[in-house]
């Protein structure tokens, strides 16, 4: 269990590491006005008499999830935060394929869980966050059993 825990999370590290560079790009383009130059787009589509109803309620529904989106620096902090997770990840992974250091897997596996619950919190749940939710718990089922497997053994002198 500890070398599935040990793969999950390195397939998790590496979606992570995708979405965190598409969280810090789409932060740091709605930080240099995306968002408003949509929001000033969609204003001015709005306003044309040529629109039908059907338009109009669809450029409204728009507008308003541009407005509920979470902003740039968010996105950004997020993004910046996943990368250390990324790193966590598979260290901790590395940490399973060797079986120890017990609490540097949990510190990792939690961060790791986290790192999907924010993801699930700040857009929505995707198949995606299933791998790193799965190598998570592994991760911490495992850690759990290298734990007992070292209080087991006699201490050298």
């Amino acid at each position: 269990m500890r070398i599935a825990a040990g793969v999950i999370l390195i397939i998790a590290a590496v979606i992570n590491i995708v979405a965190a560079l598409g969280y810090l790009g789409g932060g740091a383009l709605s930080s240099a006005g995306g968002a408003s130059a949509l929001s000033k787009a969609l204003q001015e589509e709005s306003g044309k008499s040529a629109n039908t109803a059907e338009t109009n309620a669809a450029l409204a529904k728009l507008q308003q999830a541009t407005d509920n989106a979470p902003s740039g620096k968010t996105l950004m902090g997020f993004g910046g935060f996943l990368l250390v997770t990324v790193v966590t990840s598979i260290a901790g992974a590395v940490c399973l394929f060797r079986g120890k250091a017990a609490k540097f897997i949990i510190v990792a596996a939690l961060l790791a869980a986290g790192a999907e619950i924010g993801g699930i919190v700040l857009l929505r749940f995707g198949a995606a966050n299933i791998a790193g939710l799965v190598g998570a718990v592994l991760a911490l089922v495992s850690a759990r059993s290298i734990m007992a497997k070292a209080a087991a053994m006699p201490v050298r002198a």
